[in-house]
């Protein structure tokens, strides 16, 4: 099981796939980081060994695929329509929170990247149906980024948002019903706050929690007893 975006899949030149927890497609020279939430960025080539580079959010501009592991957490992928670039970014509420979308688009800024013709797809991850927080991380987030919707929807709820579809495994269990967490909704805030505008933004309405067992959900097995699973999501340009 797959999921591919419009958005990317229409890039001349450009592979991406969000994986599923078996991996299956995942291509045997990705690279990826050691991810630590955090907003770290770095451009990497052909030789830099996986896992071992500490930091949330890689580019290249050579044809070796890059990518990021996750689950419940957003994978970014993004791609662009002329230039020789692609990039993943990982984005936990703690990585978008400490600046990973601001430092990531600075870096593609300055490599020469022109951010009009970027397409940015974000995968599955844990919805605002199943993803509770409480009213400490949201003040967190209010004081960091709030500017950045006020007078528009804030990316967080006191109300329960229900599935966007019909769902394979039962929603997360309510606890302190303080809050109720969109992710990609505040990461749509940062990436216009970067230069985007909503058209070249697509994001996934799968949630890794509640959607099926094919995605894993760091947050479901610490409900339920369940193996540890996650899923590489990866970004590649085609060798000429």
């Amino acid at each position: 099981m797959f999921y591919f975006t419009d958005g990317l899949g229409a890039l001349p030149g450009v592979m991406h796939a969000f994986g599923d927890v078996s991996n299956s497609g995942k291509p045997t020279n990705l690279f990826y980081c050691a991810q630590k939430h955090g907003a770290q960025v770095v451009e990497v080539g052909d030789k830099e060994a996986p896992g071992i580079i500490a930091a949330d959010a890689v580019f290249t501009r050579t044809t070796r695929p890059i990518g990021v592991v996750t689950a419940d957490c957003l994978p970014i992928l993004i791609g662009s329509e002329k230039d020789q670039f692609v990039a993943a970014i990982h984005g936990g509420w703690q990585g978008l929170a400490a600046g990973v979308i601001e430092n990531s688009f600075l870096a593609f800024h300055r490599a020469g990247v022109r951010l009009d013709h970027l397409r940015v797809a974000i995968g599955p991850s844990i919805q605002p149906c199943c993803y509770e927080v409480g009213k400490q991380l949201v003040d967190e987030i209010e004081r960091t980024h709030g500017h950045l919707w006020r007078g528009r929807q804030a990316p967080w709820s006191t109300l329960r948002r229900p599935s966007e579809r019909d769902v394979g495994f039962s929603r997360a269990p309510a606890s302190h019903n303080q809050a109720w967490f969109d992710l990609a909704l505040y990461c749509h805030y940062l990436l216009e706050a970067a230069g985007l505008n909503c058209e070249q933004i697509q994001a996934a309405d799968i949630c890794t929690y509640c959607a099926s067992h094919h995605w894993g959900s760091y947050r479901r097995r610490t409900h339920r007893v369940e193996e540890k699973t996650f899923q590489y999501s990866w970004i590649g340009l085609q060798d000429c």
